[in-house]
């Protein structure tokens, strides 16, 4: 039976840092809250980046088990929870498939030209956001513009795709993808501002 504090946990009114707070203090309810409110995230960009809906399922699940045990890491004056719990997803991914590589998960399979890609210099986009500190990623993203920062926002940190995008903000897919690598393209350069001994070049 559910309590009080339960169905506050659930509400879309206990924000990602009262949430993190409550699971500090072992919070089950807390837990299974968050869970659910990044559960799609963690899954699309886990299908993304290791191009295996299986893979992408377990991550979704293995992430908020690390999330749990590093809920002490997080430290609200660097940055927001959303930011932090983002980052943490687009890392365990890239470790996931970095570890799936090693141990020829792909090979032979149609995902191995793909994910090949993914890791190479096509896909550090990804490789970006998980590397940044939380700071430098808040930096980063004020310097681009409106529709850049809401772009490239959606498709890292919601997990949409550029259809879906063009549908929420009434334009065409063509100039999405302008503001996407417009935009990435700025992103890189500031990011190598930042952290000058990683390449982030295309």
């Amino acid at each position: 039976m559910s309590t009080r504090a339960d169905a506050f946990a659930s509400s879309p009114l206990c924000s990602d840092e009262e949430l993190l707070a409550r699971i500090r203090n072992r919070d089950e309810a807390s837990a299974l809250a968050l869970f659910k409110r990044y559960n799609k995230l963690a899954y699309s960009v886990g299908c993304r980046i290791l191009q295996d809906a299986g893979e992408a399922e377990d991550l979704a699940q293995e992430i908020f088990f690390h999330l749990c045990s590093e809920v002490e890491t997080f430290d609200s004056a660097k940055g927001s929870a959303r930011t932090w719990i983002i980052q943490m997803i687009y890392r365990r991914a890239i470790d996931r498939r970095a570890y799936l590589r090693r141990r020829h998960f792909y090979r032979g399979t149609e995902a191995e030209e793909r994910t090949n890609t993914i890791a190479g210099t096509k896909g550090q986009e990804d490789d970006l956001i998980a590397r940044l500190t939380v700071q430098q990623l808040r930096t980063a993203f004020n310097e681009l513009s409106d529709r850049q920062r809401d772009t490239l926002e959606a498709f890292f940190f919601e997990g949409l795709k550029f259809p879906e995008i063009a549908e929420r903000f009434g334009e065409d897919v063509k100039n999405i993808r302008h503001h996407y690598y417009r935009g990435l393209e700025r992103l890189r350069k500031l990011a190598h501002q930042m952290m000058p001994g990683r390449k982030f070049d295309q």
